[in-house]
């Protein structure tokens, strides 16, 4: 692991400013020596905030879209146009108000049986990182994380946390009654960048577990890329709790 930085800004609205800042100086660094930067984005009310920040201007005219290519890191059980898709939330906040090429947009099928939807997306993966390696490398993967710890569909005590071979997995979440598509640990931590973007203050004693030690009772806590940077953009609520100390800004 190369790095870890937090950020922390007081409000919500400086904190997305801030990230977004640093998304486009990353994405110009990229960008500067490869002709194409692979996003995975995630779900979840405040990464919104960050797609349509993204999406207004002045980044709506002026970030080369046309080089960005979108991956998601999970998926619900739901087809395109539910609510709850994640598809939809950043198809309703970046996506449709932005150039980027269709056939670079690259979504997982929830309205497929979680199965075929998973061995399907990892066919995408292959298709555009080469069926040949080990592991994608994608230049950002974006992160949320839970209550409990979970990040992408990775929850707590469920199986997808234990693979090691495949690159997309459907997921039985049984303290939700569900199946999730998710990205596999290994995945997740072979990117160049991984940016937890995590507010509130009901998260605070599981950000402190996880920023502690990794802990599979926490599955956040297991992001450590290999060789690349982690970056956690939180805000003040939850570095304000009893115990954590503050770090590097």
């Amino acid at each position: 692991m190369a790095g870890v930085l937090i950020t922390e800004e007081v409000t919500l609205p400086s904190l997305i400013q801030h990230l977004t800042r640093d998304f486009c100086t990353y994405l110009q660094e990229v960008l500067a020596r490869q002709n194409r930067f692979t996003w995975v984005l995630s779900g979840g009310h405040t990464p919104r905030q960050f797609f349509e920040a993204l999406a207004d201007e002045p980044y709506r005219s002026t970030l080369p879209w046309s080089k960005i290519w979108i991956f998601w890191g999970d998926e619900r059980p739901v087809p395109p146009t539910h609510a709850e898709s994640n598809f939809r939330m950043a198809q309703d906040a970046l996506l449709q108000h932005v150039p980027i090429p269709i056939n670079q947009i690259f979504r997982m099928q929830g309205e497929l049986p979680p199965a075929e939807a998973a061995r399907d997306y990892e066919n995408q993966l292959r298709f555009v990182f080469g069926s040949s390696i080990a592991w994608p490398v994608f230049d950002l993967i974006l992160l949320g994380m839970g209550p409990d710890g979970h990040t992408a569909s990775l929850f707590p005590g469920t199986q997808a946390l234990a693979e090691r071979q495949r690159w997309v997995v459907d997921n039985a979440v049984p303290a939700l009654n569900t199946t999730r598509l998710t990205l596999t640990l290994p995945v997740l931590n072979h990117a160049q960048r991984v940016w937890f973007l995590v507010t509130g203050i009901e998260k605070a004693d599981v950000f402190l577990k996880v920023q502690a030690a990794a802990d599979a009772r926490y599955p956040a806590s297991l992001i450590k890329p290999v060789s690349g940077h982690l970056h956690w953009y939180v805000d003040a609520s939850l570095r304000r709790h009893p115990g954590v100390s503050p770090g590097p800004h």
